[in-house]
């Protein structure tokens, strides 16, 4: 083989790497409806069709639009301004590119850390064989623009002293970041932490190193002013909920500390899912092997930590904020934006290892790579399986998160039924009519009637149906499932608890042979 071609040999397979990813995951990915009703693809969708230059939104998601505008602007702006708004499958294709587009600054990024580019590309080929990678594409969500901008960030900051014009692409950068995802801003704060303590740095040069952190506060600060001012901040009243549950506590430091170590291993378990999506009880060396795995991600961010370097600093930030984030059942997706970056720790602190004992670090992480194949090419070939199912359990993301079949198929149905009950909806109803659940988005979405926000679980029946007419809802939808909080039943109850008596019911859709309901439309009561 040419030396001078032989360098350039693990380029030229990411850039065959990348390709075929982005084209295999476009492909699972592509489907005309929306992968699951558990998470924001409605919001993110009703401010695109909203942002649309090409076509208007219809009344109904405009009016929705307030609800969901709390959300930073830049992906559902990019799903505008691509023509995705309106085309759900592009829509979904158009993330699975963007999460493509990351393979690249994986091997960027991993070039910078290793000075090898063999191990980099080994940490890409990886990265793309995560389990956690494919299924979570399947949902319209900002994650992959953040990954994407994440990488690029971390690239940049190494730059940004070098480079005379570095600064203030990071400042473009970080507050594109803080545009895409507000878990940003954590992160972002901890940069301009880092920026300003550093030793043997100039104060002038700190100052200099602090400009993105500000501008991408800036940048935050005016959507905040822009946005309607009816949107509420729901992260705001999260936390503010959350600190009021600790205080009224008989033991608020007991009551904190028990959930700590909930989200703790809340986030050990959404890590190993990552590499395995699943694990069989009583076999658990498939999990402490991708706990291993994880061990060395974060001695990885530990060595970045200790050498001072800005992304350590902010890896760190960001998981501590998932340590106190109340929602554990989603640690598997605010993990996953951040999963390439754990694969390249994990990759430094093999070689690091390797090269504390006089070895060539790429022993170390030419075993890495072989035990992360390990966990997840079984995992790869299973959703593989999966996708091939006949009928439309495919399109549901809980298709693949779930390994027993039958469990598989119920959940799925969930959501089926769910885009089937939005359908029946769009059929039963007039334009005008304005219809109320508990997410009144996928109303407006879905079925193209002005969403009403169904009232507080909480109220007694007589208030409950008091609310809904002061609503001005024309109908009640009313679910088992909510998109919300898909542990609890309270919504439900409280809902059929409060009209199912004396209101009309339009639709009905029931399981297990008619015995047990699981959604109904209601005509309200004016």
């Amino acid at each position: 083989m040419n030396a001078a071609l032989r360098p350039a040999l693990p380029g030229i397979a990411i850039a065959v790497l990348t390709l075929a990813f982005a084209c295999a995951c476009a492909l699972f990915v592509w489907q005309p409806t929306l992968a699951t009703f558990a998470d924001d693809s409605v919001s993110y969708l009703v401010m695109a069709q909203v942002f649309s230059p090409y076509q208007p939104a219809s009344a109904a998601v405009a009016a929705a639009f307030a609800r969901e505008a709390f959300y930073p602007p830049l992906f559902p702006l990019l799903l505008a301004l691509a023509g995705a708004a309106h085309h759900t499958a592009w829509a979904h294709a158009l993330t699975a590119l963007l999460l493509a587009a990351s393979v690249p600054l994986v091997y960027a990024l991993g070039l910078r850390w290793f000075e090898d580019r063999r191990a980099a590309a080994a940490a890409a080929l990886c990265v793309v064989l995560l389990p956690s990678l494919w299924v979570n594409a399947k949902g319209i969500l900002s994650e992959p623009l953040f990954c994407l901008l994440l990488l690029a960030t971390f690239c940049a900051v190494d730059a940004s002293e070098k480079e005379r014009n570095g600064i203030w692409l990071l400042g473009l950068l970080m507050a594109a970041m803080a545009l895409t995802r507000t878990a940003a801003l954590p992160m972002i704060a901890l940069y301009g932490l880092w920026a300003l303590t550093r030793r043997g740095a100039t104060p002038a040069s700190k100052a200099r190193a602090a400009v993105p952190a500000l501008a991408a506060f800036a940048a935050y600060a005016v959507w905040v002013l822009l946005r309607p001012g009816a949107t509420a901040d729901n992260y705001a009243r999260i936390v503010f909920e959350q600190a009021g549950a600790f205080l009224s506590e008989q033991n608020p430091l007991a009551a904190i500390g028990a959930s700590l170590l909930k989200q703790a291993h809340a986030v050990a378990e959404g890590w190993v899912g990552s590499l395995l999506l699943y694990w069989v009880e009583g076999r658990p060396l498939r999990a402490v092997l991708a706990g291993a795995v994880g061990g060395l991600a974060i001695a990885g961010m530990v060595l970045r930590l200790l050498a001072g370097k800005a992304d350590g600093w902010m890896m760190a930030g960001y998981l501590a904020v998932f340590i106190v984030w109340p929602f554990y059942d989603q640690m598997g997706r605010f993990l996953f934006p951040v999963l390439p970056v754990l694969v390249l720790y994990a990759f430094l602190a093999a070689g690091a290892a390797l090269r504390a004992l006089g070895r060539p670090p790429v022993y170390g992480q030419g075993l890495l790579v072989a035990l992360v194949l390990s966990l997840t090419l079984p995992a790869l070939a299973f959703i593989h399986q999966r996708a091939q199912a006949p009928g439309r359990f495919t399109e549901i993301v809980d298709w693949y998160r779930t390994p027993a079949l039958g469990e598989a198929r119920a959940r799925a149905q969930v959501h089926l039924d769910l885009l089937a009950d939005m359908e029946e909806i769009r059929r039963l109803t007039r334009a005008e009519d304005r219809v109320m659940w508990v997410v009144p988005s996928y109303v407006a979405l879905l079925a193209g009637r002005r969403g009403i926000a169904a009232p507080e679980p909480g109220l007694a029946s007589q208030a409950y149906r008091q609310a809904v007419r002061n609503s001005g809802a024309d109908y009640v939808f009313l679910s088992r499932y909510h998109p919300r909080d898909t542990i609890r039943t309270l919504a439900w109850q409280a809902g059929t608890r409060a009209l199912a008596d004396g209101a009309k019911v339009v639709h009905l859709r029931t399981q297990d042979g008619g015995s047990v309901v699981t959604s109904m439309l209601l005509k309200a009561d004016k």
